[in-house]
C-alpha cells in the first residue's frame, strides 16, 4: 500500500510506503515527547502557557464546544471514580460542607422560588400538622438516604413512603394499644345481670 504525494504542482508523484509514513510519525511523536520532558522543553511550555497567546488559546478552547465536551467528560468520570466519591463525601461530612449545604438549603426556602415549589398541602394547616408530625422529616431523610446510594429517584421515593408508611402503621398499633388498655373495663362489665 503506497501513499502518493505530488513533489511539485506538475502532477510529478512520489510513492512512499505507508511503513516509512508511519515510521516517520512515530519518530516525531518520539521527538516531540523527548522535548516536552526537557528542560528546555518544559521552559518553553511555560513560557507559552503564562504568554496572552497561550492565555487566549486556552480560553478559546474551554468556551468552544469541543472544550466543554470535554471537560464534561473527565467531570464526569470522576465524579463516578473512588477519588471523586471520596472526595465528595468528605466535604459533606466535613463541616464546611454542612454549614454551606445549611445556608444554600436556608436561602433556597426564604426565595420566591423555594415558597413557589412547596406544595399546597404543605401550606394548609393540615399540611403544617404533617409537618410537624416528624413523618416530613423521615419522608426525606429516607429519600435522601436512599437517593445517596442508589442515585436512583424513583427509588428514593419509594424508600421516603415506605418510611412514612412504616411510621403511621407502628403509630396505628401504639394508638390501639393506649386505647385498650385505656379504659380497662369491658361493656360486659356494664350489664346488669
Amino acid at each position: 500500500m503506497g501513499v502518493n504525494a505530488s513533489a511539485s504542482g506538475f502532477g510529478e508523484s512520489l510513492t512512499i510506503s505507508h511503513d516509512k509514513v508511519y515510521a516517520r510519525s512515530e519518530k516525531q511523536k518520539a521527538y516531540r515527547k523527548a522535548y516536552a520532558q526537557s528542560e528546555k522543553g518544559k521552559a518553553s511550555q511555560k513560557a507559552y502557557r503564562e504568554s496572552e497567546k497561550g492565555k487566549a488559546s486556552r480560553k478559546a478552547y474551554r468556551e468552544s464546544e469541543k472544550g466543554k465536551a470535554s471537560q464534561r467528560a473527565c467531570q464526569k468520570t470522576y465524579e463516578q471514580s473512588r477519588k471523586g466519591k471520596a472526595s465528595r463525601k468528605a466535604y459533606r461530612e466535613s463541616e464546611k460542607g454542612k454549614a454551606s449545604r445549611k445556608a444554600y438549603q436556608k436561602a433556597y426556602r426564604e426565595s420566591e422560588k423555594g415558597e413557589a415549589s412547596k406544595p399546597a398541602r404543605e401550606k394548609s394547616e393540615k399540611g403544617t400538622t404533617y409537618a410537624q408530625s416528624g413523618k416530613w422529616q423521615t419522608d426525606r431523610k429516607a429519600y435522601y438516604k436512599a437517593f445517596k446510594n442508589t442515585g436512583d429517584k424513583e427509588q428514593a421515593k419509594i424508600a421516603g413512603k415506605q418510611a412514612v408508611a412504616l411510621i403511621r402503621e407502628s403509630n396505628k398499633a401504639k394508638n390501639n394499644e393506649l386505647e385498650s388498655t385505656s379504659t380497662g373495663i369491658t361493656p360486659a362489665a356494664f350489664q346488669i345481670a
